[in-house]
């Protein structure tokens, strides 16, 4: 019984084969004028929801080839703007140590801090000016907002500047018309590197927002140098003296270009404030 069964099974198949056959040759052999209305029916009915998956598909595809278009597009116009907006920054950047070199009264070498491919400690900066250019040890060096260090050593086309972030770092400072006078260090431990104003004495009280300058003791740096400002007092328990937490003039890591100062100045305050 289950030949038998089986046998009618092929059989039917082979049947169903052979008709399909036939209609497909007849199909193809039958005239336009009766084979179009025929297929036009059978894709208005069995293959419409086959022919509209496949439309809703292009549409799909369409659609995320404009999407990928439209981000790349906008991904380069971010690219541009990201780099003309550095451009921007540096071209200010520029015109401001321009102006500060058109102050300056004392003579000097502008220098462009050099990317330092070596690990170096992070109190130093490696210049692109050196013993060609009449650089020397311990010249004061400056930026647009003030003080950032001296020159530890020199090269024949490059120089080492130590910067006030150096943990032996200190300059004598004067404020408010020279009625307080203090040392300035690195401040470090709070998470960012900052300054402090040293043995103030007590009845000096400076108010928060005051600027320090250099006061020109010392033989290193001329007077007039803005070092930092008062942010607040720190340590006021010692019965002589205070000290103020300071905001650094210059930020080590803002600095692109600098100036070196190659010969003695008087008063710079005028330099660096204009008004």
């Amino acid at each position: 019984m289950a030949q038998t069964s089986e046998s009618y099974s092929t059989r039917g198949d082979t049947i169903a084969f052979s008709l399909c056959v036939l209609i497909a040759v007849a199909a193809r052999l039958a005239p336009l004028a009766y084979t179009d209305p025929v297929a036009s029916a059978i894709r208005e009915t069995i293959l419409a929801p086959f022919l509209e998956l496949q439309n809703q598909s292009e549409l799909w595809r369409v659609r995320r080839s404009e999407f990928t278009a439209i981000m790349a597009r906008s991904d380069s116009a971010l690219a541009i703007a990201g780099r003309v907006q550095g451009l921007e920054q540096e071209n200010a950047r520029l015109r401001a140590i321009l102006g500060l070199r058109s102050r300056m009264p004392v003579h000097h070498v502008a220098g462009e801090v050099l990317h330092q491919t070596q690990p170096t400690r992070g109190n130093k900066l490696i210049i692109s000016v050196g013993e060609q250019d009449g650089v020397r040890r311990w010249a004061p060096v400056v930026a647009v907002g003030g003080l950032v260090g001296y020159v530890q050593s020199v090269d024949r086309g490059t120089a080492v500047i130590r910067t006030w972030t150096d943990p032996e770092f200190s300059v004598s400072v004067t404020a408010l018309n020279d009625s307080v006078f203090g040392l300035v260090g690195p401040r470090f431990g709070d998470g960012r590197m900052m300054l402090e104003l040293r043995g103030v004495s007590y009845g000096g009280r400076i108010p928060e927002g005051t600027v320090v300058y250099t006061s020109g003791l010392g033989g290193v740096y001329p007077r007039g140098i803005p070092v930092g400002r008062i942010r607040a007092v720190i340590d006021d328990r010692v019965e002589w003296s205070r000290t103020y937490l300071l905001e650094p003039a210059v930020h080590e890591a803002s600095v692109s270009h600098v100036l070196l100062l190659l010969a003695e100045a008087g008063d710079l305050s005028s330099v660096f404030d204009p008004s």
